[in-house]
């Protein structure tokens, strides 16, 4: 007669625990080396991110349509040709856009 050994019941196959297999990128085993190599100094930058974006103000304010299409010739001579055609177009974009 088999006794019954004392503790946990044994587990069937599908129960067990299974070894895990992973792999990293070469750009994330760098990173968390650097992790660990700066810990103190990353948390630092950490604590100081979290400080900035917790106290950032923000400024918010209404410009007459009209003002921001007669700003358009003016912003064209102080930037790139290939800036100016990306402000024209945002500017565009503005004035289309529905108040709302």
């Amino acid at each position: 007669m088999a006794a019954n050994s004392p503790g946990r019941p044994p587990k069937q196959a599908a129960q067990k625990r299974h070894q895990l297999h992973f792999s990293l990128y070469d750009e994330d085993i760098q990173r968390l080396e650097q992790l660990t190599d700066n810990r103190s100094e990353f948390i630092r930058q950490c604590i100081a991110q979290s400080w900035t974006a917790k106290n950032e103000q923000a400024l918010t304010f209404k410009v007459p349509k009209r003002l921001v299409a007669e700003l358009l010739p003016l912003l064209k001579q102080c930037v790139p040709p290939h800036r100016a055609a990306l402000v024209e177009t945002l500017i565009q974009e503005v004035l289309a856009a529905k108040p709302g």
